[in-house]
C-alpha cells in the first residue's frame, strides 16, 4: 500500500506542476533565460527519477545521467522539441524524450 500511495503522490506532483507553472508550455519554457531553464531541467530530472527509483534502480540512474550525457546534444533535442510542440507541456516531452532513452519509466499497473 506505501508504494502505491507513493506513486500516486509522485504522479499527482508530476501533473500538477504544469498547473502550478501557469500551464507552462514549451513555448514559454523557450522564452525562459538560461538559468531558469537549467533549474527546471535540474528538478525536473530529480522528480522524475525519484519517481522512477521506486520501481527501477537502473532506469532511475538512466533517468538522472541522461542530461549529464552530451548535455549540449540533450538541450538542443529538448529545444527542438518545444519549437516543433510549443502548445505541449515540457515535462510531457522530457517524459517522451526520456522512455525514448530509458524505456518505459513506470510498470503498467493492471487490475
Amino acid at each position: 500500500m506505501k508504494r502505491a500511495s507513493l506513486f500516486i503522490a509522485a504522479v499527482a506532483f508530476l501533473f500538477s506542476t504544469s498547473a502550478q507553472a501557469g500551464n507552462l508550455t514549451g513555448g514559454d519554457f523557450l522564452k525562459l533565460s538560461e538559468s531558469q531553464q537549467h533549474w527546471w531541467y535540474f528538478g525536473a530530472l530529480q522528480s522524475i527519477t525519484h519517481m522512477v527509483y521506486l520501481h527501477d534502480e537502473q532506469k532511475a540512474m538512466c533517468v538522472w545521467n541522461w542530461m549529464p550525457t552530451e548535455t549540449e546534444k540533450k538541450k538542443a533535442q529538448l529545444k527542438r522539441s518545444f519549437e516543433q510542440f510549443p502548445d505541449e507541456s515540457p515535462t510531457s516531452i522530457l517524459i517522451a524524450l526520456l522512455q525514448r532513452s530509458c524505456g518505459d519509466l513506470l510498470p503498467l499497473v493492471s487490475k
